[in-house]
């Protein structure tokens, strides 16, 4: 197991959240504000499980978001802390299991990240801006499904991205470990 980062190791990592953000760009004017994570979540958890696949170490969910986290901050201090605590559940979640070397603790991760995501951001979302995401406070059903559907396309996402690392892998263009 490698034990530093390297500037790869970086570069990637920025690639990925470059590819999260610039999705996020596309879909979030398609839909509600309240769904755009469950809708972002298949393009989402591409990438995201792209970064888990090739980083594979603790701390890669970290390392893909906290930067974006970071440079948010001048603009609005509470979508930094939303990410940075939605990243701290994901990695304490897969700390427990390893790391993200296996299928299982990548998909753990990227259902992680959206469920928590989702209700992180309602919840922050109703308790600072009110109006129509204070009424989703008062429906824990709503708020509920809301994070069982972003866990599910979240999934849907991960099996996308794993398809993209078998076939990364089979053409060599992949340089990590199954």
């Amino acid at each position: 197991m490698k034990t530093s980062w390297h500037l790869r190791d970086y570069v990637f990592a920025a690639f990925m959240t470059i590819g999260m953000v610039a999705s996020v760009f596309v879909i979030g004017p398609l839909v509600p504000p309240f769904l755009q994570l469950v809708a972002w979540a298949p393009i989402g958890g591409i990438f995201l499980t792209l970064g888990m696949a090739r980083l594979q170490r603790r701390g890669s969910v970290a390392l893909m978001i906290l930067p974006l986290a970071l440079l948010l901050a001048p603009i609005s201090p509470a979508i930094t802390l939303y990410l940075a605590l939605t990243t701290l559940v994901t990695e304490a979640a897969v700390f427990w299991r390893g790391n993200y070397r296996t299928k299982g603790n990548r998909l753990l991760g990227t259902v992680v990240f959206f469920v928590s995501a989702v209700v992180i951001g309602l919840v922050s979302a109703g308790l600072m801006l009110g109006a129509e995401f204070a009424n989703l406070l008062t429906q824990p059903w709503l708020l509920g499904g809301l994070a069982i559907a972003a866990g599910i396309t979240g999934a849907v996402g991960w099996w996308l991205g794993e398809s993209i690392v078998r076939q990364l892998r089979r053409a060599g263009k992949l340089d990590a470990d199954l």
